[in-house]
């Protein structure tokens, strides 16, 4: 049995991801049953029921296995997701590549972590790290010698050069740069189209060419 967290637009993305996977001739088992949400409880998606989180947690009084997938961008949303789910032992969290991402598939050089979804488009080169709950979206570039925190979302057409170091919660907008040999620190936020050609240090969210801390 495998549910998809969230009903909104990347869940129907991350069920499609699935869709394609079983395709490729991965397992039926990871197909979705149903999807995880809270405003459009009682609808479909996909012909599958969108159900709320109290009947998913009810529904795990029995000992059958569920892979769980946490389709949502937030950061801080799929941890809070994360550390609530996380006590049932019958939850397991896979990872999810798209067929057609490009990666090192030699041993160790690409070391991706549980729950985490690459998506389609997107490289990862060699002598890479990616964390727990990281997403990946749509064409991005991650180069090498990279690593990268846990619950990070790096949004469509992200290009991150090599040797960049990346904290835990970090939010990559769309189309932004991250130049090479750079320390992202834990929860920071880069706007979308930004280019970031210094390290951040502090949490804070991130915008323009060259980047710069937004005051609030």
């Amino acid at each position: 049995m495998s549910v998809i967290f969230g009903s909104a637009g990347l869940a129907k993305e991350v069920d499609w991801i699935l869709h394609e996977i079983h395709q490729a001739g991965g397992s039926k088992e990871l197909l979705a049953s149903c999807f995880i949400g809270k405003d459009n409880v009682g609808e479909t998606i996909n012909n599958k029921p969108v159900i709320s989180e109290e009947d998913f947690m009810n529904s795990l009084g029995n000992s059958q296995m569920v892979q769980a997938l946490i389709a949502v961008g937030s950061p801080e949303l799929k941890k809070k997701i994360f550390e609530k789910i996380k006590q049932y032992s019958q939850i397991i969290f896979p990872t999810l590549v798209f067929p057609t991402a490009k990666f090192d598939t030699r041993e160790e050089n690409v070391i991706i972590g549980q729950g985490s979804i690459i998506c389609p488009g997107s490289t990862i080169t060699t002598h890479i790290k990616i964390g727990a709950h990281v997403l990946v979206y749509l064409n991005c570039t991650i180069g090498h010698d990279t690593t990268i925190g846990d619950f990070c979302t790096v949004s469509p057409g992200v290009n991150v050069s090599g040797n960049v170091t990346m904290g835990n919660g970090v939010f990559v907008g769309t189309g932004a740069v991250i130049l090479e040999r750079l320390n992202i620190c834990d929860n920071a936020i880069i706007g979308a189209g930004a280019v970031v050609t210094k390290s951040i240090l502090e949490p804070g969210v991130y915008v323009g060419v060259p980047a710069r801390k937004l005051n609030k």
